[in-house]
């Protein structure tokens, strides 16, 4: 579910784009306002998700609204709907989802409208995923939710990154920085190619000059990763 914001002086425009809107059974409480200031003034008080608002408006412009608006809820969705071209360079630069002009196109409206609400469903499922600790990922044509305490290390490899669990290596082609997003708990980072399980190490011994080698519990010697001497130092304290 998803709250909308939509901001037009001109009253007949917001409450026909209301009257479109609200016909999307995911969007749970449309707020109205006529000019800049008092769109900005919903934002503080009301969790938006999506705001449509107009550009050449009295008291404060859509532009600098939005700009407030965005600073106030960091994944605040705009879309400008308004009768002039001109402002699309200045839209884009703060970051617009989208620029509609008028006559306003409603099938555009409408999958503005779906666009964010799968945003924002997919959101809240990553969420739960992290909140039980698990981690979906995608190998080959088929998706696998991992267990995060059964992974040892995720480690680059080329174009793929290998997951290694306690049992099996998956490859995946999502980037290692994308994974480390997901991940919860005692992952560490222990090299550019290397995210590893600090609970499932056993021990770790010299590997040249620069770097050492972690073994992890359980688990055959020949599945390892590498810990560099800068983080061996931070694990360190």
């Amino acid at each position: 579910m998803i709250n909308v914001l939509i901001c037009d002086d001109d009253i007949y425009t917001a409450k026909v784009l209301k009257k479109v809107i609200e016909e999307h059974p995911q969007v749970n409480e449309i707020f109205l306002a006529y000019d800049g200031q008092q769109a900005v003034d919903i934002v503080k008080k009301e969790d938006i998700n999506l705001a449509f608002m107009d550009i050449d408006m009295p008291k404060l412009d859509g532009l600098e609204a939005a700009k407030i608006m965005m600073g106030l809820k960091e994944n605040l969705k705009v879309v400008f709907v308004t009768a002039f071209q001109d402002y699309a360079f200045d839209s884009y630069e703060i970051r617009a989802y989208d620029y509609i002009l008028k006559p306003i196109d409603f099938t555009r409206v409408k999958e503005n409208v779906e666009n964010i609400i799968e945003e924002s469903n997919g959101d809240k499922f990553e969420e739960s995923l992290k909140e039980n600790d698990i981690l979906m990922i995608k190998d080959k044509q088929k998706y696998y939710m991992i267990n995060m305490a059964e992974i040892n290390y995720i480690e680059k490899d080329n174009k793929e990154v290998l997951i290694h669990t306690f049992e099996k290596t998956h490859k995946t082609r999502s980037g290692l920085n994308d994974i480390e997003k997901r991940l919860t708990g005692n992952f560490f980072r222990t090299h550019k190619s290397y995210i590893v399980n600090l609970k499932n190490i056993q021990e770790i011994e010299p590997y040249g000059d620069t770097s050492y080698i972690i073994y992890f519990k359980n688990t055959d010697e020949s599945k390892n990763a590498l810990i560099t001497k800068d983080k061996i130092h931070l694990l360190k304290g």
